[in-house]
């Protein structure tokens, strides 16, 4: 994979993750409009700053031109400007172009960004599609509140999630 193609893998990549932290928003009210238990999301028509520096750590990266993939192993931790990825394992697919069509990250998921985390065994982006899913036992906090599952789906394009058998926590917040 070339250097600029790279690199432009690894921005698409930050595009997920900023996406994905708008799965810990407070869960909205069945309105008849949209989906029951749908979350509000202020992040998914973030863009990613292009000026912030992004690392990568993992104790293995195998690069495959041929197969058009780059596989992260071990101790996976991504990072740009306040949003964090974990994971045990994670693997880019793109096309001969350098666009990327899926990613998937597995084992010990968890996504932080300020006061949101989202955890998971697994999360996978569609490029194509346009959504994130995640397995695994994902669970979105924020605060004191949670929302866990046993599957959750994040559509980028509008701004919904769906949570399949979904348990919502709500704690107030101490304080005045």
């Amino acid at each position: 994979m070339s250097g600029q193609s790279f690199i432009k893998t690894l921005l698409v990549f930050f595009v997920f993750l900023l996406v994905t932290a708008g799965m810990a928003g407070a869960q909205k009210p069945d309105d008849g409009k949209g989906v029951p238990g749908s979350t509000d999301s202020s992040l998914g028509t973030a863009v990613i700053s292009a000026e912030e520096p992004v690392e990568i750590t993992a104790e293995k990266l195998i690069a495959d031109n041929r197969a058009h993939t780059a596989v992260f192993e071990g101790s996976v931790v991504a990072r740009q400007g306040k949003i964090t990825l974990y994971a045990d394992w994670m693997k880019v697919f793109y096309s001969e172009a350098g666009d990327v069509g899926k990613i998937e990250a597995r084992g010990n998921v968890k996504l932080i960004k300020d006061a949101r985390e989202i955890t998971s065994g697994e999360a996978i982006y569609y490029r194509e599609l346009q959504k994130i899913v995640f397995t695994g036992n994902p669970v979105a906090t924020e605060g004191n509140s949670t929302i866990s599952g046993d599957r959750m789906v994040y559509y980028i394009a509008s701004d919904r999630s769906e949570v399949e058998n979904s348990r919502v926590i709500i704690k107030k917040q101490n304080g005045p």
